[in-house]
């Protein structure tokens, strides 16, 4: 509900609200609301309920500058070493899970598919605190809330692009890859920017 925008930063929710919207007990949503709140993508209000920690345009901005100075050359680092026919396999397998979500229109399991397929990606260069780094950014990013009304075409192109950069990466083409992964970042960047001010469609 956070991510796609339904949960927005200027309301408060309570746990019964939520529950019954839910339809289950409010033990557990409380558990899980409090966890979101240690998590930083909520902030509780002391008899209040808890609100959506909200990103403003100039953070969203500084988290992409971070993202693409981490990623950008991590591509292409990998491009350079080569990928082994194991790791081209199971980042092939994500891929395919993210075309399967995006073709369903399942924007909630194409983002968890799409983040495990980056941070997998990333995670073949060894780097541990790298690969939790990028994933932590990526989770913040969602915190903006995506709910305009292009996603349906928006993962769709993404999910293709998954594809033509473990193309590039087995053909050790660093130039492709690299500018590949900077359209994609900055093609993300402009979607979860708009995301809050664009119409459901």
């Amino acid at each position: 509900m956070i991510i796609t925008g339904q949960m927005q930063p200027d309301q408060l929710y309570s746990v019964p609200r939520l529950a019954t919207e839910l339809g289950v007990s409010a033990t557990p949503v409380r558990e899980a609301l409090l966890d979101l709140a240690r998590e930083g993508l909520l902030e509780a209000v002391r008899n209040r309920g808890f609100r959506v920690v909200a990103l403003s345009p100039n953070e969203l901005k500084d988290i992409y500058a971070i993202r693409t100075m981490l990623e950008v050359p991590s591509i292409a680092e990998i491009a350079r070493a080569g990928l082994a026919p194991v790791q081209l396999e199971q980042l092939h397998e994500l891929a395919k899970v993210t075309k399967r979500a995006a073709d369903a229109g399942n924007l909630i399991e194409f983002l968890e598919a799409d983040r495990k397929f980056h941070v997998e990606l990333i995670a073949t260069l060894g780097n541990k605190p790298l690969a939790d780094l990028v994933e932590t950014l990526r989770d913040r990013v969602r915190l903006h809330g995506f709910k305009g009304g292009k996603s349906g075409e928006y993962i769709t192109h993404s999910a293709g692009e998954h594809f033509q950069l473990l193309d590039f990466l087995s053909k050790r083409d660093e130039a492709g890859a690299v500018a590949l992964m900077q359209r994609h970042l900055e093609r993300s960047r402009h979607v979860w920017s708009q995301g809050r001010n664009e119409v459901q469609a």
